[in-house]
């Protein structure tokens, strides 16, 4: 049975609030200043979008989460790493928005980043026996481990960020999803439940804008902040990492899917296509409200799924979630050909 601590509502309503109201006042701002700029988002063959977008909306998630952040906790030392990784992938992120950055450069900075969340102590440490206890992971697989976690979920949500609304909805829900989680009382950390309820709130402030169809995109910026958080998030909430894959598995295997398809097929793994499973979707004849929605269901459902269950039901979950990911991938394209 699932117990909660007293749930501390003047923490987290003001966490939430503060990041969802500076999101949501700054972002139409950091819209007239992209286009004045000319910071656009052009369509092309491999995008959905048809018209010129402004693209640096990752500058007002930015400003949700990090005024928040200082506001509700100050200058407390225990979040400096939180906050300087944070402040330093989005940068990147943003860089790469503006100059295009060389792909390899901006890996490069990722895994640069991710190495100094790990100085600062932001490491798994260890993970739950299946078959009871927990498994004290080794310094340096822990290290490894970690480093991938947070790559795997940055570029997770990068990817994921094809359709209007896509990755910041999916983004708010997974960060709920840890917010409650953060309320266990087997985990009983309140400050890393206003974290999430921070990064939930600046999320769904954008979303507002981010909806189709969207008059701003977060941009590698944006992405790159929920990614790194949702990382780090899953870590420091008593290393729950089985939550977080079990909630985002979906836009998971579909990373690793295209990464393993560009691959086979001879190309950079970075090198965007139109073959992402949301990409299918909207060829099946789904609108782009439609298929968002979806995505936000799944998440919802497989996040409830592990915040009720144990460890053998979480990977039980992760399973079902590639099945469920094989069966639409393969009902897609019998649809596709049976139109041919």
């Amino acid at each position: 049975m699932i117990h909660l601590i007293p749930i501390p509502w003047t923490l987290l309503l003001s966490a939430f609030g503060i990041a969802f109201i500076i999101t949501f006042v700054s972002t139409p701002l950091i819209g007239r200043l992209a286009r004045r700029y000319k910071f656009f988002d052009l369509p092309s063959p491999r995008r959905v979008h048809t018209y010129p977008t402004p693209r640096i909306g990752g500058i007002a998630l930015f400003l949700g989460f990090i005024i928040a952040l200082l506001v509700i906790f100050g200058f407390d030392p225990r979040i400096l790493g939180v906050a300087l990784c944070g402040t330093l992938i989005f940068l990147l992120g943003l860089l790469d928005d503006i100059y295009n950055l060389p792909p390899m450069f901006k890996f490069t900075g990722q895994v640069a980043i991710a190495c100094l969340a790990v100085f600062f102590g932001i490491t798994i440490g260890n993970i739950t026996n299946p078959f009871g206890g927990v498994i004290l992971l080794p310094p340096l697989l822990d290290i490894a481990l970690t480093i991938f976690w947070m790559l795997l979920m940055i570029n997770t949500i990068n990817f994921l960020d094809g359709l209007d609304g896509l990755a910041t909805g999916v983004s708010a829900i997974a960060s709920f999803v840890l917010v409650v989680l953060s309320l266990f009382t087997i985990v009983n950390q309140p400050q890393t439940a206003a974290l999430a309820a921070i990064l939930c709130g600046a999320a769904l402030g954008f979303l507002y804008y981010n909806w189709h169809p969207a008059k701003i995109f977060m941009g590698d910026g944006g992405s790159h902040l929920l990614g790194f958080m949702l990382a780090t998030l899953s870590i420091i909430s008593g290393g729950k990492i089985a939550t977080a894959a079990l909630a985002l598995g979906l836009p998971i295997l579909d990373m690793i899917w295209a990464v393993l398809r560009r691959l086979k097929e001879g190309r950079a793994p970075w090198l965007a296509d139109k073959l992402h499973l949301h990409h299918l979707l909207l060829s099946a004849g789904l609108s782009q409200p439609a298929t968002v929605i979806i995505f936000y269901l799944i998440t919802a459902s497989f996040g409830l799924v592990a915040l009720i269950s144990g460890t053998w039901t979480k990977l039980i979950g992760l399973v079902v979630v590639g099945l469920v990911m094989t069966g639409i991938i393969r009902l897609v394209l019998h649809f596709r050909y049976r139109q041919i």
